[in-house]
Order: C-alpha cells, then structure tokens, then sequence
C-alpha cells in the first residue's frame, strides 16, 4: 500500500467521524476531527468545506472563505466550496454586517479590557441580537455576566451556545461555575438522588394486620391514666434531661458544621476565582491569536484576490489597470511567501516581464510621438516598475524630461546609465544627450 493511499484513508476516517459529530451539532468536537483530517490530507476537500461550513454556522465567516478559497484552489473543477463562495460573496449586504460583527466584537473586547464591562455588555448585546449564531460573543458575553454576578443571564447566553455548538467546551465550562453560583447542581444532585432512592414492595413483602382484642371500659380507662402519669414521670425523669442535652451537643455540632461549611466555601470561592481569572487570561490569549488570526485570513483575501484581477485585467486587455494594481504589491508580505499566493505571484511576474513591460513602454512612446510628455512619463514609469534596471526605458524617460526642460532630473538618470550599463548601446546615447 502506497503512503498517501494509507494517510487518505486515515484522514476519511477523520472526516467520517467530524460528519457524524456535526449531525449530533456537536460542532466543536467535528471541528477537532476534521483539522485532524487536513493533517493526514490537505487535499481533502470534502473536510475543509465541511469545516468551513461549521465555522460560517458559529459566526466566523472570514475562516469560513479562507477554507473554501483554498479548497476551490485545490480542486478548481467540480468543488462545493465554489458554489459556496458564490452564494456568500454575492450576498454584500450579509458581508458588510459579518465584516461590522468582527470590528464590534475587537471594539467591545478592547472595552471589557479596561474595566469597561457595562458599556461592553451593551456592546455584545447589540451584536447577539444581530448574530445570535456568533458564539464567540455569546461566550464573552456570558463572562462578562459572570464578572458582575448576574448569573442567570450568563446562564442564559451559554444555553445559547449549547443550542449550537451543544458539546462547546468553554461554554460547559462555564455552566458548571453558574450551577454552583446558582445552587442549580445541588437541586439536580437532589433529584437524581430521590428518583433513584424509592424502592417498590416485591410480591412476597404483605404487611398483615394485628389482630384486636376485647378490652372493657374501666380497663381502657385505667391504662390510659396509668400510661399517661408514667409518661409523664418518664419525660421528665429520662427525657427532659437528655433532649436538652442533645440540643447543647446538637447545637454545638451546628455551629462546627456552619464553620466548616463556610471556611469551605470561603476556599473554594478563592479556588474559583483563581481558576476563574486563569480562564480569562486563556480567554483573552485565544482571543489576540484569532484577531490576529482573522487579520491574516483577511490578508490573505485581499491579495488573492488582487493577483487574480491582475490576471484577469491583463487578459481582457486592460494593461494600465493590471500594471497600476502591480504596482501597489508591498512584497515585504511574510504571507507572499505561502501558498496558493507565492504561485500566483509567480504568474504575474512572468506576465508582466514577458508581455506587459513591452506594451507599456509601447504606450509611452505612442504618448511620446502624439505630444502627451506626461502620459508618456506615465508609461515609463509602469514600465521601470517592472524592470526597474532597463537602460532603454531609463533613456526613453530622461530624454522626455530634457524635453520638458527638467535637465537636472534627466542628467540623473543619464549618469545611472553611464555608470550602470556602460557596456549598453543606451551608454553612449547617454553621453551624448548629457553633452559630455
């Protein structure tokens, strides 16, 4: 058995499991299993459009389009994520309130990190009602409550977590602490206890009756009396001290019992608090790495989507506008040199240095000959954009801008010429413009 043959059966195990989890709305848990899967096989397409879907269902619509951008990338031809991509990016009006959701959500993250925590709350409830389906702001949502003592509507925002995403570990997490704030795990210990507690009668458990006997008046008369007075000697002799002795000890063992439970609870709050505000650190960890995250994701997007409408602008001809986009590239992008990004890259260049330096210095000597110095300049400078070391376009510039009457400029680039490409036939053209 071939080795990618045995990693692509591992990963459809993975993505087998991540479906099933999914159709449970276990949606943390599937998406375990099927980065799992992309581990084994990134060409997995059918678990990174799957993932890309879990993560559009919790809010997060810019990881949702990085997935299906590089599964379409992987797969161009018969591919999920292409109709995806169509049905999200044509719906601008859901784009802009998902690209608002993001900003609101860092605004009101900033707000709760100084000590901002009403205003905050404010913030995030505007945007739930906007993006129930957003449970990262469920989530802060829920803290923030925590960190004000109104539990029931922490409670309440982490009920709407578990509808989604219902095995969410941050939100069980979470829960428990409002069970114990609320005293919620005590009444459902309470009831599980007492629904297991009762025990029915078997067949051979008969309770049978006591026979009576005849007794007559005066003797009934007789033992009631005598009952009573031996009663009451009893409790006062036997009882009495017993019972007030029992309620000292008693009363003691309370007031122990009260101690402990509150030098209990007194730990255990401390113990709480301190995991409590180690949770929120986590929280506030994860929460920088995935706006930085998203700053990527967005960033990627964006470039992507630039080097395609290079391409596409220079094969419908339209060369001015694919050279002007080139030359906004900032290619001190670390994300330049990842894929599918570092191959288009790739493809532009060779357009450009194969096709589109000729045709823009083409267009500025047209320019040049109908008497447009400017647009000329214009062309040139494209032109130097790409191959920023041509002696012919170097000349070709600064000889418009002796025309111009720019000589100082022009001289400039004569004596790079002459210094540079000395060997070249645009050397001693250089000379003789400059008039050495």
């Amino acid at each position: 058995m071939r080795r990618g043959t045995k990693l692509q059966r591992i990963s459809n195990s993975y993505f087998n499991l991540g479906l099933e989890r999914a159709k449970l709305k276990d949606l943390s848990g599937a998406a375990g299993f099927l980065k799992r899967a992309l581990k084994f096989d990134k060409y997995n397409t059918d678990a990174r459009n799957l993932l890309g879907l879990i993560f559009y269902e919790t809010g997060e619509t810019a990881d949702a389009l990085c997935q299906w951008i590089i599964s379409v990338n992987l797969q161009p031809e018969g591919n999920d994520a292409d109709r995806y991509l169509g049905e999200v990016q044509r719906n601008e009006r859901q784009l802009a309130v998902d690209r608002a959701a993001i900003k609101k959500f860092n605004q009101a993250l900033a707000t709760a990190k100084q000590s901002g925590e009403d205003f905050a709350i404010i913030q995030l409830q505007h945007l739930v009602a906007e993006r129930p389906h957003y449970l990262k702001a469920n989530l802060l949502l829920a803290i923030l409550y925590m960190q004000k003592g109104e539990y029931k509507k922490a409670g309440n925002s982490l009920l709407g977590v578990l509808k989604i995403d219902r095995n969410n570990p941050t939100a069980l997490i979470l829960l428990d602490e409002v069970k114990r704030k609320t005293g919620r795990d005590e009444v459902e210990q309470k009831k599980m206890k007492k629904a297991f507690s009762h025990r029915q009668l078997v067949d051979d458990e008969v309770i049978m009756p006591m026979q009576r006997a005849t007794i007559s008046p005066l003797k009934v008369t007789l033992i009631i009396a005598a009952s009573i007075a031996i009663g009451i000697i009893s409790f006062l002799v036997l009882v009495l001290p017993g019972i007030k002795k029992s309620y000292i000890l008693d009363a003691n063992k309370r007031i122990l019992e009260n101690n402990r439970q509150v030098s209990s609870i007194n730990s255990k709050y401390t113990s709480l608090e301190e995991e409590f505000n180690s949770l929120k650190l986590k929280y506030d960890e994860v929460s920088q790495k995935l706006e930085a995250f998203q700053q990527e994701n967005a960033d990627f997007s964006s470039m992507y989507s630039k080097l395609n409408m290079i391409i596409q602008d220079f094969n419908e001809d339209k060369v001015t506008n694919a050279v002007k986009s080139f030359m906004t590239i900032n290619r001190d992008m670390e994300i330049l040199q990842t894929e599918p990004l570092l191959s288009l890259l790739k493809e532009v260049d060779d357009l450009m240095y194969n096709r589109g330096y000729d045709r823009v210095v083409s267009l500025g000597t047209n320019s040049w000959n109908g008497g447009n110095l400017e647009q000329a300049l214009v062309y040139y400078d494209m032109a130097l954009s790409i191959d920023p070391d041509d002696p012919e376009c170097m000349y070709l510039k600064a000889r418009v801008l002796q025309l111009q009457q720019r000589i100082t400029e022009a001289n400039e680039i004569f004596d790079k010429i002459i210094g540079e490409h000395p060997e070249s036939n645009y050397a001693d053209k250089a000379v003789q413009a400059r008039g050495y």
